[in-house]
């Protein structure tokens, strides 16, 4: 296969299960408790209820199952030392997540070597703009940083951050650690076992052709 290449300038990471360790939240709990069918997406099913007290006691149902998981969450291993290289190398880093910015500064208090301050950018549900797996969060960002998206790198753990990053045309590295059988027909440029090797794809400077 030929190889493209390419220069990363900014790394955008999914939140819970890839900057922290996954199962901290319960999905199947909080699908049980807000009466989501399997198959539907958390937020695109609240977006199905009534506007007023149904869709509103659903998001706070939410809320409160995010928050008591943000507050059992820990880094997930070399995170924290991942976010600080890029840092020194010169790369933006941001987060990108369907979570609520409240849950994800509480989860951050559980680290110890970074902050909220060494993001550049949180991308939350609270934005105005459409959740993963819409691109429109990764297009907003690229305006921000003043790059193409194709500059940008982003890590995540789900079907949804692969999808992201391809419509907006962005770099793209699924974290799958145990080889999920869910995420083995999942298109990305890079599969890793670990976020330490996104050193190395930042280095390398050339993908296998999409």
């Amino acid at each position: 296969m030929k190889a493209i290449s390419y220069h990363i300038k900014a790394v955008l990471f999914d939140f819970d299960g890839t900057l922290t360790r996954s199962g901290a939240l319960d999905f199947g709990a909080i699908r049980i408790a807000l009466g989501c069918p399997q198959g539907v997406p958390i937020l695109e099913f609240i977006k199905t209820l009534e506007p007023g007290q149904a869709r509103q006691s659903a998001q706070a149902l939410l809320d409160q199952f995010e928050l008591q998981g943000a507050m059992d969450s820990i880094p997930n291993t070399g995170a924290q030392e991942v976010v600080a290289w890029l840092k020194r190398q010169g790369v933006a880093v941001g987060i990108i997540t369907r979570n609520s910015r409240t849950s994800v500064m509480r989860a951050l208090e559980n680290f110890d070597k970074i902050n909220a301050d060494d993001f550049v950018l949180m991308i939350t549900r609270d934005a105005p703009l459409a959740p993963k797996p819409s691109g429109e969060g990764i297009f907003w960002a690229a305006h921000r940083l003043s790059i193409s998206t194709g500059e940008i790198l982003v890590v995540g753990d789900f079907i949804f951050d692969a999808q992201a990053g391809r419509a907006a045309g962005a770099l793209t590295a699924l974290l799958d650690p145990d080889g999920d059988e869910r995420l083995q027909a999942v298109s990305c440029d890079f599969r890793i076992g670990s976020l330490g090797q996104i050193t190395a794809i930042v280095h390398s400077g050339g993908v296998p052709d999409r």
